[in-house]
């Protein structure tokens, strides 16, 4: 599986191949380029006014996209969205991998580049309309510099509007179990992870998932896992939930001593599982003298 930092560097050569091809193709100003038929692409970054003179949209196979508007002043100015398992209308969030049904934003003013964090909540993007030949949706993001680069400010996009015509393999049939979400709170704080895992196949036995974000890893492990059914944690077999802080580590849980609480499955089918959790969680020996932590939350867990 990719690494969000893989999937970060994919991104960024993506939108170099697309601003090279949009250099050579060269932009007349039109707000709806291509044959487009409706605003083209625009947003307000950092309070000023964003029009592309040229984009474009490009579709693989599953429902991902990548959008690429290019605006010449002073300075060249780019935008980038990778969009992942998008195959009818929604709200979906920015700032996760392709694990998660949503997308990444990306800022390039040369030679710099902006990236939105995978805080699964760094933004979010509207799709009104998306067929094999059209996108039309709004976006908003904050941006943080990428990896290596000498800036320190965050980019801020707002309005953000796109009506493009669509090129490529577009196939807008994403498979059941092609994405997966894990939100909830954790100590009261909102909790949407950007990149879910799991370690283990339920038919092992043991059902694993992990979600995470910049802030917290959320860890679910239940052996003897059977299927739909209410499963209490920290009891017999080993049924735990672990939260990590990133930044600096904590650790909470991770062992039947210090986890209580009960996980609920749901619905079960071939290709996806979910369920909701509720645990209470006392600090491990890393951070003991921290006090215990509540979190709670629903679960999609996508299957190959």
């Amino acid at each position: 599986m990719s690494s969000p930092l893989s999937i970060r560097l994919r991104t960024v050569r993506t939108l170099a191949v697309a601003v090279a091809w949009l250099s050579a193709c060269g932009g007349d100003g039109s707000t709806t380029p291509g044959g487009g038929t409706g605003t083209g692409f625009r947003a307000i970054i950092d309070g000023v006014s964003w029009t592309s003179g040229s984009s474009a949209a490009v579709s693989a196979a599953g429902g991902l996209f990548t959008l690429v508007g290019s605006q010449v002043g002073t300075s060249v100015t780019s935008i980038s969205l990778s969009f992942y398992s998008i195959g009818v209308p929604g709200t979906y969030p920015l700032g996760v991998t392709g694990t998660v049904a949503g997308g990444i934003g990306t800022i390039t003013t040369s030679p710099s580049s902006w990236s939105t964090p995978l805080s699964g909540a760094a933004g979010e993007v509207t799709i009104s309309a998306v067929s094999s030949t059209r996108i039309v949706g709004t976006f908003r993001f904050n941006a943080t510099p990428q990896l290596g680069q000498t800036v320190t400010n965050t980019r801020v996009v707002t309005q953000g509007e796109f009506d493009l015509p669509v090129t490529g393999a577009a196939t807008l049939v994403v498979l059941d179990g092609a994405a997966s979400k894990v939100s909830g709170t954790v100590a009261g704080n909102t909790f949407n992870a950007a990149t879910v895992v799991s370690v283990t196949a339920p038919s092992s036995g043991t059902l694993t998932i992990a979600g995470s974000n910049t802030a917290y890893t959320v860890n679910l492990v239940l052996s003897g896992y059977t299927g739909a059914t209410t499963y209490t944690l920290g009891t017999g077999a080993s049924r735990t939930m672990q939260v990590t802080t990133n930044a600096p580590s904590k650790v909470w849980g991770g062992s039947n001593a210090t986890t209580t609480g009960t996980v609920v499955i749901t619905n079960v089918s071939a290709t996806r599982i979910k369920g909701t959790f509720s645990a209470t969680l006392l600090p491990s020996i890393i951070n003991p003298n921290e006090a215990p932590i509540s979190i709670s939350g629903t679960f999609e867990k996508g299957l190959p």
